[in-house]
């Protein structure tokens, strides 16, 4: 028998008829537990995860805090590195725009608000939503507030847990232990069929109205485009039409009333923003090469090999500007010539877009649809054809589930080591110490790599909004999250391969049922959580792949003139999706976990709070601005909002299977289930945000602003000059914005 099946089935002796009253804990143990201890193993380990993970936490603060400062204004790229120039923000319209251009000339300033080592804590807090808003745009505030809710919501329910459930878990005295031992503080200290249940029954169920009345406040409404313009995302067009002449002629025929503001046809940039790129280093190289020898008189060397001669760098970034020029004028004239069969088309109104998309004439094979913000778009994946993407979609999904399928926890690693034939006394230490504290941080581990394998998956399929790739990153994390960290170990399973075999058992087979949501292994989830909420967020602030990956590009850098592109270069957006789906989860766990053991609850509050405070760090310091408030770019804020509902949902279900598998189908059991019913039917038909609150108003003015919807690459003058230091855009600045007037005739449609 393999060890997989070892977890959930056992060929010991059948149990004594009583045992009712207990449960064989160390054979439901996701973990065989070790009989040594490395600092104390009062309940479950629990203090002393504690006590490591404070430890661990501080000292990675404290590397934080040096590393931000020190190692070239790492933690803060998004805050020193100021914008020479901003395009007009295309995403606020008529007041909005001069109260931003207000809060835009403090923000000019805001460099100078931590100077210290630790006064970047103190800074954070000192945000403010408009500071927010302005730098990082509306997702960020949608998420902060989520966050904040979220917040409330298990702030609520630690009260609850530790002032009303952990009293009435300790009444119970089913289990004959010691009162500070951690099963005396579960729900498995109480009898299947004691009346206290009827308190954990009552608050779950009241639960469900409390989530929902927070959670429809987030954000006070539903997230809408803040400027839902009158462009048409034009696709499957036809080689022959492939030209703006063909595209206007058909729309002024069949449209002759309807004024076209502006056509824009979409290219194949990919080769022609890698030498862009390329080109804006060497201009930032040049520059700097040049600016250096007119202040000091001394000339800057570069090395274009590793064991190569140095070079004066003046000479070779002159050349090499001049190379990467005439290479760029060669693809943007390749690029020109040869349109994506994908076009834009801006019109006077959101209305007059609606009109034309329903009205459009079926005889031709075209497929249009509202287009979203340009900002929102990834041009560069805007040549991957429709076909080509969902076969790559199957092929993708298909591998990440089976690597998955096989690794989603990693019990059976740790249950792999300690089977190992031989050990010297040594690896018996080790050993010993990895039963201890590294179960919790490998499953932590692995909760960490597997949303980053997501999103490298997710980003090969080559989505073509910024909106989309992020929603696909979060639904799919927070499954295989759910699914490892808190539904499979809650059936004592140690993967998903484990959960196939639990359901094909041979019939001989006795199935354990105690191992089946079994409260007293919530001392896992427990540490889990601790684990997460210190060392977790810890290391989310420090952002070691991102520092790896930016001293890597520093390494590699020709000279030192190089090295002002290379912190342009490594400002990443901040990932909604994948911060989205550990929020979620850690919700989720607490949550389901909370009237089972109490304990979980001020851990669960604690990580909300500690990564509340880290996210809104990076957003602000460290990370760029990204935007996906186009059309469809609100959805991943409301799935969250329904995911938080679910754990609720999840929390019902827990319940109502522990008192089936303890007491039997009786009233208490009934009237759990038929509440999940209730919340399922519930959270599949109401909406996650209030519709009391009108949505913002449609654009009505006769003279307005229309977003330009051509790749940046292509708006890049080849002749401009270098500035002076990397420039970081804020919110709105990612693609320019024309102005259009047009008549305001009257058009009868």
């Amino acid at each position: 028998m393999s060890i997989a099946r070892e977890i959930l089935f056992s060929v010991v002796p059948a149990a004594p008829a009583n045992s009712s009253n207990g449960t064989d804990d160390e054979g439901c143990m996701l973990v065989n537990p070790s009989q040594n201890v490395i600092i104390t193993g009062a309940y479950n380990g629990i203090p002393q995860t504690l006590i490591l993970n404070l430890i661990a936490w501080s000292s990675l603060i404290i590397l934080f805090t040096v590393l931000r400062r020190t190692a070239w204004n790492y933690g803060r790229m998004a805050l020193v590195q100021r914008t020479k120039s901003r395009w007009t923000n295309l995403f606020y319209r008529g007041g909005d725009n001069d109260a931003l251009v207000e809060r835009r000339r403090s923000h000019d300033e805001s460099s100078n608000i931590d100077e210290g080592f630790f006064t970047w804590l103190p800074a954070v807090f000192r945000l403010t939503r408009e500071q927010v808003l302005a730098k990082c745009g509306p997702d960020a505030v949608h998420y902060l507030s989520f966050q904040r809710h979220a917040i409330t919501l298990m702030f609520i329910v630690t009260l609850v847990s530790i002032g009303i459930i952990l009293p009435v878990n300790f009444q119970g005295n089913n289990l004959d232990v010691d009162v500070s031992t951690f099963s005396k503080t579960t729900l498995s200290n109480l009898n299947g069929r004691s009346y206290w249940l009827w308190v954990h029954t009552l608050i779950s169920i009241s639960f469900l109205p409390i989530s929902v009345l927070i959670m429809r406040r987030c954000t006070g409404r539903k997230p809408v485009p803040t400027s839902l313009t009158g462009t048409i995302m034009i696709t499957n067009i036809s080689k022959a039409d492939r030209n703006e002449s063909t595209i206007r002629a058909y729309f002024a025929h069949n449209f002759p009333h309807i004024q076209i503001i502006d056509l824009r046809l979409a290219y194949n940039i990919n080769k022609l923003n890698e030498v862009q790129e390329q080109k804006d280093m060497v201009n930032e190289a040049l520059f700097y090469s040049d600016t250096y020898f007119k202040k000091t008189g001394k000339r800057i060397t570069v090395k274009p090999k590793w064991c190569g001669p140095e070079l004066d760098a003046l000479e070779y970034y002159i050349n090499e500007e001049k190379r990467l020029k005439d290479e760029a004028k060669r693809c943007r004239a390749m690029v020109l010539n040869d349109p994506l069969g994908i076009a834009f088309l801006t019109l006077p109104s959101y209305q007059l877009a609606e009109h034309v998309i329903s009205h459009f004439s079926l005889h031709r094979d075209w497929v249009l649809s509202h287009a979203t913000n340009p900002a929102d778009i990834i041009w560069e994946n805007l040549s991957v054809q429709p076909g080509v993407w969902y076969v790559k979609a199957i092929v993708v999904n298909f591998f990440l589930f089976i690597v998955l399928f096989f690794l989603t926890t990693p019990a059976i690693v740790v249950n792999l080591f300690n089977t190992m034939v031989e050990k010297p006394e040594s690896l018996s230490r080790i050993s010993s110490i990895i039963f201890e504290f590294l179960p919790t941080l490998l499953l932590w581990t692995m909760a960490a790599v597997m949303p980053a394998i997501v999103a490298f998956s997710d980003k090969f399929l080559s989505h073509w909004t910024k909106s989309q790739q992020n929603y696909s990153i979060m639904t799919k994390t927070v499954s295989f999250l759910l699914l490892m960290t808190l539904i499979l170990p809650s059936l004592g399973l140690a993967s998903a391969e484990t959960f196939v075999m639990w359901t094909l058992h041979h019939q001989n087979d006795t199935m354990r049922w105690d191992c089946v949501f079994l409260p007293d292994k919530g001392a896992f989830f427990v540490n889990y959580v601790i684990t997460s909420g210190f060392i977790g967020t810890a290391l989310e602030l420090i952002r070691f792949p991102e520092l790896f990956l930016y001293v890597w590009y520093l390494l590699q850098s020709k000279s030192k003139a190089e090295k002002s592109y290379v912190k342009k270069a490594i400002l990443y957006e901040f990932p909604f999706g994948v911060h989205y789906a550990w929020s979620i989860a850690i919700f989720s766990i607490t949550m389901v976990y909370s009237l089972a053991c109490p304990l979980i609850a001020p851990f669960g509050l604690l990580y909300l709070m500690f990564k509340h405070v880290g996210d809104k760090h990076n957003l602000y310091f460290a990370y760029g601005p990204c935007d996906m408030s186009g059309v469809g770019g609100g959805r991943i804020h409301s799935t969250a909002v329904r995911l938080i509902r679910i754990s609720v949902l999840l929390l019902l279900i827990n319940m109502a299977a522990w008192a089936g598998l303890r007491a039997g189908f009786e009233a208490r059991t009934i009237i759990l289930i038929m509440a999940s019913i209730v919340a399922f039917g519930t959270f599949l038909l109401l909406s996650p945000f209030p519709s009391c609150t009108p949505p913002a108003p449609l654009q009505a003015e006769s003279s307005v602003s229309f977003p330009e919807y051509v790749a940046p690459a292509l708006t890049r003058p080849l002749e401009s000059p270098p500035s002076s230091t990397p420039t970081t855009p804020d919110y709105g600045a990612s693609s320019p914005v024309t102005q259009h007037t047009y008549s305001p005739e009257p058009i009868n449609i």
